[in-house]
C-alpha cells in the first residue's frame, strides 16, 4: 500500500512538473510575438460620409390626376369600351370581364389565402418545435448497467403444431368499392378544377371521360401562362385509365384544334395494355401514372410516356398501423402540446445547427407574411370587381392606352397571314413613364406630380405631408413638393441604392409640387428629402474586418499603456456597403488597434506600432 502511494505522489509531481514547465514555455514563446498596432485616427471615418445616401433619389414627373388599369394575366377582357384619344367622364365604362372568369379566380385566390395562412401556421409550429428541441450537447450520458447474472435457461417447448396457409387467392376476401369520380364532358376556358391551384407542384386536376372534348377555348385561355393542368381519364366504372400532362408555356395558338381525350390512345381488352399513336398532333405529355398532389409533369426529366403495367402502385396500400397494440395511456385531446415532437429529435441536432434552422424558418415565415399580405389585396381587389365585371373610369380625362379584347387579339392572329403588322413594322418609342404593364392609362386635368422611388427604412423620413425640394434634370427648375400618398404594396421587395441593404422593400411615393410651370410629364428630377440626420455625429466609421463579432457583442484588440494587446468591447451599429462598420463607443480616435484574428492575436501579446491597414486584399 506504502508503494502504491509512493508511485502515485511520484506521478502527480511529475505531472505538475510538466504542466508548470509547458506553461512556462507557452509564455516564453508568446513573449517572442509581436503584433502590429495602427492608429485608429488613420482609419477612421466620420459619420458624415454616410448620410447623403439617403437623401438624395431620382423622381419622374407623372400627371397627377391619372387612372392606370392593370389586368392579370389570367383575366379575359370580354369587351373593351373606348379606344385611344376618347374623351372619357367620371363613371364611364372603361371595359368588361368574363365574369366566368372572375368567379374562377376569385374561389383561386380566396383558395391561396387559406393556403398560406395554413402554411404560415405550419411553419410557426415547426419554428415552436426547433425551439424546444435539446441539443445534442445537452444529451445525457447513459449510466454503464450492472451485468446481471446468467439465468437459468427455461425448457424449450415442442414446437406447436402450424396449420396450413389458406390461400391468398381466396375468393371470399373483400373488395373495397369504387369512389365514383364525377368527369367532365368538355373542358371550357371558364373550367372548374377538382383541385389543384396551377402550379407545378399542384397542377390543375380535371376528370374526364373517355369522350371528353378539349376546346380550343380552354388551351386559348391557359397558353402562354405558366399555369399546368392534368386532365385525368377514367373509365365508365371510375376506373383510372391515364392522362395527360400539360404546360400551358409550352402551348401554342397556332395549329391549335379541339381535340378528344382518347385520340391515339388504343386499350388491349384483354390485356390491359395502351398504345398511344404518334401519328397525331399531342398538347400534353401522355401518363398512366396514378394522379397525386404532386405534379410529374414533364420538364426535362424522366418521361414518362410509356406505360408501365410491371411496375406495382403502391399508391393504395392499405395502413396498417390500427393493429399495431399501443399501451394504455389517456390522451386529452385538449391538452395535446402542439410543440411536441412526435418523433423525439431531442440530442440529434448541435447547438449551431439549431440556431441555423431556427433562423431559416423564421426567414422563410417572413416571406409567406409578404406572400399572405399580397394574396389578400389580389383577393379583395377581385371581389371589388365580381359585382358587374365593369370597371369604370374615376377621373375625367383623356385615354391615352387602352388594350384589346381577347376576342379581338384571336381574330387579329386568324387575320395575320404571315404578315407583319404596322406597328411591328415602325414601333412606337418605349415607354419610360412606368405605365408600359397598364392595359389603359388615361390622362385627366390636375397638373402634375412627382413620383420616386423610396426604401421601406425611410418611409417614416417622408410621411404623408412632408415636404421634399425637386430639381428638374432638363431644365435645372427646382421647387418644393408635399408628399400626397405612398403605394400601400411594395414596387418591388428589394432595392439597388447603393449603400442600402438590399433585402429593404422599394415603394412608390407621390408628392404635389408647389410650381410645376417649368415641370412636363416624362421629365426625370432629383429628389431631395428634409430630413434629420441618419446617423450618430460622435460616432466614426471603421473597416469591418478590424471588428470582431462574439455573440451579439463587438470588440477590438488594442494596445494598453504597455504595449500589450487587451480585449475592448465596443458598441456598434449599422454596417454599411459591407467593409465599413459604425463605432457608437467604446472607442477613443488615439487608440492603437490590430487585426483581431489570426493565432499570434491574444491578450498579453508585445504591440508595434505600424501605419499599414489591412483591407481584404493584403490580408
Amino acid at each position: 500500500m506504502k508503494k502504491l502511494i509512493i508511485l502515485l505522489l511520484c506521478v502527480a509531481i511529475v505531472g505538475t512538473g510538466g504542466f508548470f514547465g509547458y506553461k512556462k514555455y507557452r509564455a516564453s514563446q508568446d513573449e517572442k510575438k509581436v503584433v502590429d498596432v495602427v492608429p485608429v485616427s488613420l482609419m477612421a471615418e466620420s459619420s458624415d460620409m454616410y448620410d447623403w445616401y439617403s437623401s438624395d433619389l431620382s423622381g419622374q414627373i407623372v400627371s397627377a390626376n391619372s387612372q392606370k388599369v392593370y389586368v392579370d394575366s389570367q383575366k379575359l377582357v370580354k369587351k373593351v369600351f373606348v379606344k385611344k384619344g376618347d374623351e372619357v367622364k367620371k363613371g364611364d365604362t372603361i371595359l368588361e370581364y368574363d365574369m366566368t372568369v372572375v368567379e374562377l379566380e376569385l374561389a383561386q385566390k380566396e383558395n391561396q389565402v387559406g393556403v398560406i395562412e395554413a402554411k404560415i401556421k405550419a411553419a410557426n409550429k415547426e419554428l415552436n418545435q426547433y425551439k424546444n428541441l435539446q441539443p445534442s450537447e445537452n444529451a445525457p450520458k447513459p449510466e454503464e448497467p450492472d451485468e446481471p447474472d446468467e439465468p437459468d435457461m427455461p425448457d424449450i417447448p415442442d414446437e406447436p403444431d402450424i396449420p396450413d396457409t389458406p390461400d391468398s387467392s381466396t375468393p371470399d376476401e373483400p373488395v373495397d368499392p369504387v369512389t365514383p369520380v364525377q368527369t367532365v364532358d368538355s373542358v371550357n376556358p371558364a373550367f372548374v378544377p377538382a383541385a389543384g391551384t396551377g402550379t407545378a407542384a399542384d397542377p390543375y386536376i380535371i376528370n374526364c371521360n373517355e369522350k371528353t372534348k378539349v376546346t380550343t377555348g380552354f388551351m386559348a385561355r391557359i397558353s402562354g401562362t405558366n399555369r399546368f393542368a392534368e386532365l385525368c381519364v377514367y373509365d365508365e366504372n371510375s376506373q383510372f385509365l391515364y392522362k395527360w400532362l400539360i404546360n400551358a408555356a409550352n402551348l401554342s395558338t397556332k395549329d391549335m384544334k379541339e381535340w378528344v381525350v382518347s385520340d391515339g390512345v388504343e386499350i388491349n381488352e384483354k390485356t390491359g395494355l395502351i398504345a398511344l399513336s404518334t401519328d397525331i398532333t399531342h398538347y400534353g405529355t401522355f401518363s398512366v401514372k396514378m394522379p397525386d398532389s404532386v405534379s410529374d409533369i414533364d420538364d426535362g426529366g424522366e418521361d414518362d410516356s410509356l406505360p408501365d403495367t410491371d411496375i406495382p402502385d403502391y399508391t393504395d396500400i392499405p395502413d396498417d398501423t390500427d393493429d399495431y397494440d399501443y399501451p394504455d395511456e389517456d390522451f386529452d385531446d385538449d391538452d395535446t402540446d402542439d410543440n411536441a415532437d412526435p418523433y423525439d429529435m431531442n440530442y440529434v441536432y448541435s447547438r449551431a445547427e439549431l440556431n441555423q434552422m431556427i433562423a431559416e424558418k423564421q426567414n422563410e415565415i417572413k416571406g409567406l407574411e409578404i406572400d399572405l399580405r399580397k394574396a389578400k389585396i389580389e383577393y379583395e381587389n377581385a371581389k371589388k370587381q365580381k359585382s358587374d365585371g365593369k370597371v369604370v373610369a374615376e377621373v375625367d380625362g383623356i385615354v391615352k392606352k387602352i388594350g384589346t379584347a381577347a376576342d379581338e387579339n384571336a381574330e387579329n392572329d386568324e387575320n395575320d397571314e404571315g404578315e407583319i403588322p404596322e406597328d411591328e413594322m415602325f414601333p412606337e418609342e418605349e415607354d419610360n413613364s412606368g405605365d408600359s404593364d397598364a392595359f389603359a392609362v388615361i390622362e385627366g386635368d390636375g397638373g402634375v406630380e412627382v413620383r420616386c422611388e423610396i426604401t421601406e427604412l425611410n418611409l417614416p423620413n417622408t410621411p404623408v405631408g412632408a415636404t421634399v425640394n425637386v430639381m428638374s434634370w432638363d431644365t435645372g427648375a427646382s421647387t418644393e413638393a408635399e408628399v400626397t400618398r405612398i403605394d400601400e404594396e411594395p414596387y418591388m421587395y428589394s432595392n439597388y441604392s447603393w449603400g442600402e441593404n438590399p433585402n429593404n422593400s422599394t415603394y412608390y411615393v407621390y408628392a404635389k409640387l408647389a410650381d410645376s410651370t417649368d415641370f412636363t410629364v416624362g421629365n426625370w428630377v432629383q429628389v431631395s428629402l428634409n430630413q434629420t440626420r441618419s446617423s450618430d455625429s460622435n460616432s466614426v466609421y471603421l473597416p469591418v474586418q478590424y471588428v470582431r463579432q462574439e455573440g451579439g457583442d463587438y470588440y477590438i484588440m488594442k494596445a494598453d499603456e504597455n504595449n500589450r494587446l487587451v480585449k475592448q468591447y465596443v458598441k456598434a451599429g449599422k454596417i454599411m456597403y459591407g467593409y465599413a462598420i459604425e463605432i457608437k463607443g467604446g472607442l477613443s480616435m488615439s487608440d492603437r488597434i490590430c487585426f483581431p484574428f489570426g493565432t499570434d492575436v491574444k491578450e498579453g501579446v508585445r504591440t508595434k506600432d505600424s501605419t499599414e491597414i489591412l483591407y481584404p486584399e493584403n490580408y
